[in-house]
């Protein structure tokens, strides 16, 4: 989707002056690509209570995938600057994004991504695959976000979380409570998926690595 450029930079103006007044022992920075799956992490980091390391979530406000790797390195710099300095210390890099309907900016996103040693967590088509996973298991190809979101929707009325005629709302503040329930089933489902769908380079339909981050994250609440 297209992006206001001048947007960006004021964005990343305003995470960088953020980021020069916080001081950290231990720092996951994770950058995602929108409002859905920012507050997706920040009610994951908020559920599993992690004290050992500080988590860092931002939104990219968009973009295409490669962008979303440039924003990401971006931000990154800021934060080794101030590692220099004895502030930071910057464990791990995620860039949380989709294929965006870009084939070969997203396959360029994944090489950047790879070349600053970034991992990339991607999902085919889009984020709300993940979604899917909390109630069906499925190998089979979606074109779009608009393609996958009516069964998304009807499986979400199985489950009872949407009424009969309730539409998914990628802002609705209460998805990481409705989801919750069903977090392990979504982790044993792409975990399922990875094994007999292989996705070896990312590029996969569908595919999700949602589940390693959301694995790590959870490996750090009895972090010692």
């Amino acid at each position: 989707m297209p992006r206001d450029n001048s947007r960006q930079g004021k964005s990343i103006n305003n995470l960088r002056r953020t980021t020069r007044h916080i001081e950290s022992r231990g720092n996951y920075l994770i950058i995602v690509e929108g409002i859905t799956e920012k507050k997706y992490f920040e009610c994951l980091k908020d559920d599993l209570k992690i004290k050992s390391i500080d988590i860092r979530i931002f939104s990219a406000d968009g973009g295409d995938p490669l962008e979303i790797i440039e924003y990401t390195y971006n931000l990154y710099q800021d934060f080794l600057k101030k590692r220099e300095k004895g502030a930071v210390k910057l464990n791990k890099v995620f860039c949380v994004f989709d294929d965006d309907k870009k084939p070969e900016k997203y396959k360029a996103a994944l090489n950047k991504a790879k070349k600053y040693d970034f991992t990339a967590i991607t999902s085919i088509p889009c984020f709300e695959f993940w979604f899917l996973l909390h109630y069906c298991y499925t190998t089979g190809c979606f074109v779009s976000y608009d393609d996958l979101r009516p069964k998304l929707e009807t499986e979400m009325r199985k489950a009872g979380i949407l009424k009969k005629d309730e539409a998914y709302s990628k802002s609705d503040v209460e998805l990481y409570t409705k989801l919750k329930p069903n977090q392990d089933n979504a982790i044993n489902n792409a975990t399922k998926l990875a094994e007999k769908h292989p996705n070896e380079d990312g590029c996969t339909n569908p595919s999700t690595k949602v589940h390693l981050l959301v694995k790590e994250l959870q490996n750090q609440k009895d972090f010692k």
